[in-house]
């Protein structure tokens, strides 16, 4: 076994570290899903594909669970603590292991989405507001919460996500009471307006938004049981969004003429089916909350990957030092810079989502690799799984995860520019060279990253 693959926490102290149980982990899988998905794309998706937006969400999340299986199938067996990193670096190599670090790091930048879709919420129903200096404050006030300890920060998930909850539940109940005639007419001109590729389009724009909730992995160090609660974390939030997404999807695209909805937030809708006073409920009770919630969760995400690099000595060890609540606030603050780079660029968010969507789904692909390789690297992690599932189903539903991945890759490419497609490999092969020789240089010293209890 390599000598970086042990346990991170100290008997002496685990117990103080492990706060979340269930309800905090589902809170905070379900809040970093439900952002860009419901209140952010699904003006875009209906632009793509009209009233069968709902049905892309259907195909969309379906995909997304296959391709976050072997997370959930991780989580079971082990707890990490640089999240998927740690773990693809124990099971394919230091090398492969800082690859799939700086390409996951990338993610952060689908935070400026969140903060530019907030702005935008906020100057529909305060057009005085500007957008821009909104989405810069948004995302500053939740680098700042995110300084403070882990128990605060689930506290406020929790409050965030019941709100959020409450929020939608309000926009889809009284809309599923208004919704167009002919609504389930799939033979309407108004499903499938761009034919299939339309509709292809339209999934892969939304896939990216419906694989969130496997990012929770990254909080199994702080997890009280995680190699239950962790995977029934995510199992529960598919099913939130399932029901979430659908039924925003059909209520927002089933009230209005489709070009009045087209690109537009869920705000056109709600002033329609609600009194002034109630749409600007639902608009801080839904889309707002959506956005807080999955913006709260993206810093310590996306934050702690990156901090066990530096530890491990990618990058300046300086960077790990903590504040009196343990956070690493050097390395956060990378994270801040990253995200607000796409509001400081002027960028859009379907420009946003292009970008980030291809480098996602090829981190994606790593990560299955990996966890398909457990049982023979890792054999002590592979008998100390959760879901005692035989290892011929396990194989077949990696391979399943695989080509889903592989497909959502291949169907990318058709939906992005060529200069797009030319960066990203840029990107990789930068990233690729910069970790073998860092590798090589001997600054490398993969630390003790995750523990099997």
């Amino acid at each position: 076994m390599s000598n970086h693959i042990a346990s991170e926490i100290s008997n002496n102290n685990s117990l103080e570290t492990k706060k979340l149980g269930i309800k905090e982990l589902t809170s905070l899988s379900a809040g970093q899903v439900i952002g860009a998905g419901v209140v952010t794309l699904v003006g875009q998706a209906i632009g793509l594909t009209g009233r069968s937006v709902w049905l892309a969400y259907m195909t969309a999340i379906l995909m997304g669970f296959c391709i976050i299986f072997p997370y959930l199938m991780l989580s079971s067996m082990i707890r990490v603590k640089g999240g998927n990193y740690s773990f693809v670096a124990a099971v394919l190599g230091d090398t492969w292991g800082g690859v799939y670090g700086m390409v996951f790091t990338l993610n952060m930048l689908a935070s400026g989405m969140f903060g530019i879709s907030m702005g935008t919420y906020i100057n529909s129903i305060i057009p005085s507001v500007p957008i821009t200096p909104t989405a810069i404050v948004t995302v500053t006030l939740f680098f700042v919460l995110n300084l403070s300890d882990v128990g605060i920060i689930a506290k406020a998930q929790n409050y965030m996500t019941i709100t959020l909850l409450t929020g939608l539940a309000l926009f889809i109940i009284i809309g599923i009471f208004k919704l167009q005639p002919g609504t389930f007419n799939f033979s309407s001109p108004d499903y499938f307006t761009g034919g299939k590729s339309g509709f292809l389009a339209a999934v892969m724009m939304l896939v990216y938004s419906c694989t969130g909730h496997s990012f929770v992995v990254s909080f199994s160090k702080d997890a009280k049981n995680p190699r239950r609660d962790v995977p029934f974390a995510i199992i529960f939030a598919t099913i939130i969004i399932l029901v979430v997404y659908c039924s925003i999807a059909l209520v927002d695209s089933n009230i209005l003429p489709i070009k009045e909805v087209t690109a537009r937030p869920l705000t056109d809708v709600a002033k329609t089916i609600m009194s002034k006073p109630l749409a600007y409920a639902f608009v801080i009770g839904g889309p707002i909350a959506a956005l807080a919630t999955t913006l709260n969760s993206s810093y310590g995400v996306f934050s702690r990957p990156v901090a066990q690099m530096c530890a491990d000595g990618w990058f300046s060890k300086s960077l790990t030092k903590k504040n009196k609540n343990g956070v690493p606030y050097k390395v956060m603050f990378v994270m801040y810079v990253i995200s607000i780079l796409p509001i400081l660029l002027g960028l859009n968010i379907k420009e946003i989502v292009s970008n980030v969507v291809l480098v996602a789904r090829i981190a994606d692909i790593v990560g299955v690799v990996a966890v398909m390789f457990v049982p023979k690297k890792l054999p002590e992690a592979w008998e100390n799984r959760y879901f005692k599932i035989p290892k011929s189903l396990f194989y077949l539903l990696m391979t399943i995860s695989l080509i889903v991945s592989l497909t959502c890759v291949i169907l990318s490419l058709r939906t992005i520019t060529q200069t797009q497609v030319i960066a990203t490999v840029i990107l990789l092969i930068v990233f690729f060279v910069y970790s073998t020789i860092r590798q090589r240089s001997g600054k490398v010293k993969m630390e003790k990253s995750y523990e099997l209890n």
